[in-house]
C-alpha cells in the first residue's frame, strides 16, 4: 500500500553538514542529520501529540519551521528539493499516546527511501506541501498571490516572497562579520553591534549594484 511523504535535505559546505525532514501522511515527521557525504543519523520522529484532530497541518507548520531555520543557519544547499513522493514502506500506525514506551522509532528505512525516490529538479516547499494536501485527502491552504510577473522567478526567490509574506524575516544566517536582514518592513545590514537600515532608494541602488554585478561574473572572462 505504501505511504505518501513530503520532505527535503538542504546541506551547509560551510558545517559540512546536511538535513533531512520527511513528513508522513500520519503525521509524523522524521529527521536525520549528518555529515556531508556520509549516511546520516536519523533522530526519533516526532510525532503529534494525541488527541490531535489535525495533525498533518500542524506538522506541515512545524516542517516550515525548521526549513526557514536551517536556512538560516547557512543550510543553504538543496541536496535534495522539497517534493511529495509515494513510498513503498507501509508507515505503521501510531498509539494513542506516542510517547514513553510507545514513542516511535528511528525510521532509517523510510527516511533512505524517500532521498531514492525524490525527483531531481528543483521545487519549492509550498508546491511540495500542496501536492502532498491533494494526494492524502486535504485541502491545501490557499495561496499566496503573487505580484504580475512573478510567476517565472526561479523556485527559490519565490519561497523567500512567501517567507516575507508571512510575516518571517530573511538573514544571512550567523556569521562573525558583516550580514544582512530583509523583512517585509525594510532592509538592514549589520556588523557586529552595528547596524543600518537602508531606505528604499538605498535598497534599488543596491539591488542594481548587485544584479549588476552578478551578470558580470555570469559573462566569463569574454564579457570583462
Amino acid at each position: 500500500m505504501g505511504t505518501m511523504v513530503v520532505g527535503f535535505r538542504l546541506g551547509s559546505d560551510a558545517k559540512g553538514r546536511q538535513a533531512t525532514l520527511v513528513l508522513t501522511e500520519a503525521g509524523v515527521l522524521h529527521q536525520s542529520t549528518g555529515l556531508l557525504g556520509i549516511a546520516p543519523r536519523p533522530a526519533k520522529p516526532h510525532a503529534p501529540i494525541a488527541p490531535d484532530p489535525h495533525p498533518v497541518p500542524r506538522q506541515a507548520a512545524a516542517l516550515r519551521k525548521v526549513y526557514r531555520a536551517l536556512i538560516g543557519r547557512g543550510y543553504t544547499r538543496e541536496l535534495i528539493p522539497p517534493a511529495c513522493v509515494r513510498l513503498e514502506t507501509d508507515e505503521h500506525p501510531l498509539h494513542a499516546q506516542p510517547y514513553g514506551p510507545h514513542a516511535p522509532h528511528p525510521h532509517p528505512e523510510l527516511i533512505a527511501e524517500f532521498t531514492g525516490a525524490a525527483p531531481a529538479g528543483s521545487g519549492s516547499l509550498e508546491d511540495a506541501l500542496a501536492a502532498f494536501y491533494t494526494a492524502i485527502g486535504i485541502t491545501p491552504r490557499p495561496r499566496t498571490p503573487f505580484p504580475p510577473g512573478t510567476a517565472t522567478v526561479p523556485p527559490h526567490v519565490r519561497e523567500a516572497l512567501r517567507t516575507l509574506t508571512g510575516g518571517q524575516a530573511l538573514t544571512s544566517g550567523p556569521r562573525r562579520g558583516p550580514g544582512w536582514t530583509v523583512t517585509a518592513a525594510g532592509v538592514r545590514l549589520h556588523a557586529g553591534t552595528t547596524s543600518q537600515t537602508l531606505d528604499p532608494r538605498e535598497v534599488a541602488e543596491l539591488q542594481a549594484a548587485l544584479t549588476a554585478w552578478l551578470r558580470h561574473q555570469q559573462s566569463g572572462p569574454a564579457g570583462r
